[in-house]
């Protein structure tokens, strides 16, 4: 009787080590996804930020080769006031075109990396939630475990003082039926 009891309680052990260890692993792994996804989007936030200052850095370049030209173009044409203005307008028109094609690009990059935040924070909560779903379930079995555990060492408890009783009862019926001198 003792050796099934300590027999069950060695496998309830086991099996409670086993869903530790399963745990331990899954949320090694976890957070190894974890890790993973912030630095994939740390990565994307500084290549957005790359991007970002280029466009700006190409945009100033740009800004100040036409400045330059524009200045050019006074210098140039200082008696002819109407070509020059001519010149300055389509100058500023191609300026503000450039500008607003490079604001575009520039809002299409915050986008992409809005949406690229988005994704590794949906990808974090899907983690974060399987892991919550797994603890429970881990918990759960932990639970069956200990009540199974404890249901069995009930039982053998109950059969050994059963055994007991029965012994106590045997022992008072051969006292009884084969009396010593002892007695």
């Amino acid at each position: 009787m003792r050796a099934d009891q300590d027999g069950n309680r060695r496998e309830a052990e086991s099996n409670i080590q086993a869903l530790r260890n399963k745990l331990e692993q899954q949320r090694n792994q976890y957070e190894e996804k974890l890790d993973n996804e912030r630095a994939l989007h740390e990565a994307a936030r500084r290549e957005a930020e790359q991007n970002i200052q280029a466009l700006r850095d190409t945009m100033e370049q740009m800004r100040n080769n036409y400045e330059e030209k524009l200045d050019g173009e006074r210098a140039a044409h200082g008696g002819v006031q109407r070509n020059s203005e001519a010149g300055t307008q389509a100058l500023r028109d191609t300026m503000e075109k450039m500008r607003n094609e490079y604001e575009e690009k520039l809002d299409k990059e915050r986008a992409l990396s809005e949406n690229g935040r988005r994704e590794a924070e949906q990808r974090t909560q899907a983690l974060r939630d399987t892991m919550e779903k797994m603890r429970n379930e881990y918990e759960e079995k932990l639970d069956k475990e200990r009540a199974s555990h404890d249901a069995t060492r009930r039982d053998s408890e109950a059969n050994v003082q059963a055994l007991r009783e029965t012994m106590d009862a045997i022992r008072s019926d051969y006292v009884k039926q084969f009396p010593t001198d002892k007695n």
